[in-house]
């Protein structure tokens, strides 16, 4: 991805975008409060964009991202993997590039970049890298029209995050509580769909085409998740130029308690319910009669989409601020791992 040219950082006017959204179980003036006595060490004046409602954070994101284009300016996303999706896809589109400070509840994405995970020590590192000219390109991947940076799925997983999302607004926006929600998700009886795939090899040559009965459909961008869980291709991802395909076949709840904690142990390569693959295209479509929409998940949020489904890496890379010094090479992520224990044991199931 270094062929790409990289973009011009800020002037002394250029101003900060900094999007912050409302999260159910969250306290934004929490956040107002942290971001704000972090960005007063800040040079450049600082622009907020927060949402009037929970759903119009992609739309806000676009219009802070056109601001940041025609402004010269930053585009910052303050918030979870959901977040970061939406302004990341924005910046993507206005060709302008994007700090992040994490503030969500796995922050998957801000782990494998190595950023700080303390939301003041983040901007102060965010701030530290624009003054030093920081920039690294990052892989984007693309489910039909959608931008993803940690995984996308269909079948089992999306129905987990939407439990989770139930769970978190009732008992709290805490990693406890959205772990035990994965959990009895899995748990719960679940048919398997069948789904036909067809996988590109990374060089475009060989097509080999496979047909599968699945409960979950997984596609990964993000060797942390990958790596926690015990499967080789977190170091293809990290490499470049692939994605991680991982199907769960049908199984009993006993069979899925197996599952859990091998994943948990972080080796769910071990397990015969488990079939993962790295490639750098994949398309799925339900097989037989049952066609129409199908519920897609990517980075935390969910929409429904158009069969057949189209993964792939796009062909530009999203330029983060962030010290290049701690860019991560594919064999250093289980360092930036235990940097912050337990992971969620679902992530890649």
């Amino acid at each position: 991805m270094n062929e790409f040219p990289r973009p011009h950082l800020l002037h002394a006017q250029s101003p900060v975008h900094l999007v912050v959204p409302l999260r159910p179980g969250a306290d934004l003036d929490l956040a107002r409060s942290q971001l704000s006595g972090a960005f007063a060490h800040c040079a450049h004046p600082v622009v907020w964009h927060v949402p009037r409602e929970r759903g119009g954070i992609v739309q806000l994101a676009a219009h802070a991202a056109n601001a940041a284009r025609d402004t010269a300016g930053l585009l910052v996303a303050a918030g979870g993997d959901g977040t970061i999706n939406a302004v990341a896809a924005a910046a993507l589109k206005a060709g302008v590039p994007m700090g992040v400070v994490p503030m969500g509840t796995f922050n998957y994405f801000s782990r494998e970049q190595g950023l700080e995970l303390d939301a003041e020590a983040a901007v102060l590192q965010m701030l530290q890298a624009l003054r030093e000219g920081d920039l690294r390109p990052v892989q984007v991947g693309f489910v039909n029209h959608r931008v993803f940076l940690v995984n996308a799925s269909v079948g089992l997983y999306p129905r987990l995050l939407a439990e989770r999302e139930q769970a978190t607004r009732r008992f709290g926006r805490k990693r406890w509580v959205a772990t035990g929600a994965e959990v009895w998700s899995m748990l719960r009886p679940s048919a398997g769909r069948r789904w036909r795939v067809l996988v590109r090899t990374h060089q475009g040559g060989q097509v080999c085409e496979q047909e599968h009965v699945v409960t979950t459909l997984f596609v990964g961008n993000n060797p942390l998740q990958l790596e926690q869980v015990g499967l080789p291709e977190a170091e293809s991802v990290a490499r470049g130029g692939q994605l991680a395909v991982v199907m769960l076949r049908p199984q009993s709840r006993w069979a899925m308690l197996r599952t859990i904690w091998r994943a948990a142990m972080g080796q769910l390569e071990q397990d015969p319910a488990v079939l993962s693959l790295a490639c750098a295209e994949l398309s799925v479509e339900p097989a037989g009669w049952r066609q129409g929409k199908v519920k897609v998940a990517f980075d935390g949020e969910s929409e429904r989409m158009h069969a057949p489904l189209h993964f792939k890496l796009h062909s530009r890379p999203l330029w983060l601020v962030a010290p290049t010094a701690l860019e991560r090479s594919p064999q250093a992520s289980t360092v930036q791992a235990g940097a912050d224990k337990p992971a969620p044991v679902l992530a890649a199931v």
